[in-house]
Formats: structure tokens, sequence, C-alpha cells
């Protein structure tokens, strides 16, 4: 089966980040969810999502520099802006997680399900300014 890049490079970036968010978004959350599984009666959640966020951003950041933004810069410091907006990203991430199961007694799933949500349009606009800068514009 040949892919068809040329069709992927005629999306808009904005969707072909939601398309690559949507894949990094199932990723991070089936990690997430197959550690609290094998894991959750041994380890708090908390940690298992900090793990699972690190599986998680190292993935993120091949698909987004690759199949996102076209970066072509040296990937060191791609990375570490990468790491760096996605840890905004976590911040927001545990704290709301965190308030959800523990005041707001939801299951921790659902919270992980709702929390991720609201990073998209965050992560977008720290990739797009900080991470990528160098990304080439959209013709």
């Amino acid at each position: 089966m040949k892919i068809e890049w040329q069709a992927w490079w005629r999306l808009p970036r904005q969707l072909r980040f939601l398309l690559a968010g949507g894949y990094n978004t199932l990723f991070g959350y089936c990690v997430f969810t197959g550690l609290f599984l094998l894991a959750g009666g041994k380890i708090h959640y908390l940690v298992i999502a900090a793990i699972a966020h690190v599986i998680a951003v190292i993935n993120a950041f091949v698909v987004h520099r690759r199949l996102v933004f076209r970066s072509t810069a040296r990937w060191q410091p791609s990375f570490f802006r990468f790491c760096l907006s996605q840890l905004a990203a976590f911040i927001l991430g545990i704290t709301g997680l965190y308030g959800l199961v523990e005041f707001g007694h939801f299951n921790p799933l659902l919270a992980q399900a709702a929390i991720t949500v609201i990073s998209v349009a965050l992560t977008y606009m720290l990739h797009r300014r900080f991470s990528f800068p160098d990304a080439p514009g959209e013709r």
C-alpha cells in the first residue's frame, strides 16, 4: 500500500495537528490505561500519569516534528523546547487530574480523558510558536 504524502501535505497545518494529536492522544491514553490496569493497585495514578506522559512525549515529538511542522532544525533544541511546552501542558493536566479525582470524585480514566481535551489548543499554540518556530509556512 503506497501512502500519498502529497495529499497529507496539502492538508492545513491545523488539521494535520489535530489528526496527529488525535493519534498522540490515543497513544498516550492507551499507555496510561495499560499502565493503570497493570499497576494501578500498586502504583499511585499520578505516578502512572507521569510515566505515561514521558513515553507519550517522545512519541509525540517525532510525529509533530515530521508530520505536522516539517521542522528541519537540529532536533535537540527542538526537543528541549517541545519538552518545555509539554511540561506546561503536563502541569495543567496533572493539576486538573488531581482536582477531578480528589475533589470531583471522577474515575481516573474518565478524568484523564477530560483533561486531554483542554490541552489541545494550548499545545498547538506552544508548538507552533515555540517548539518549532522554524517550520515552513503554509503555501
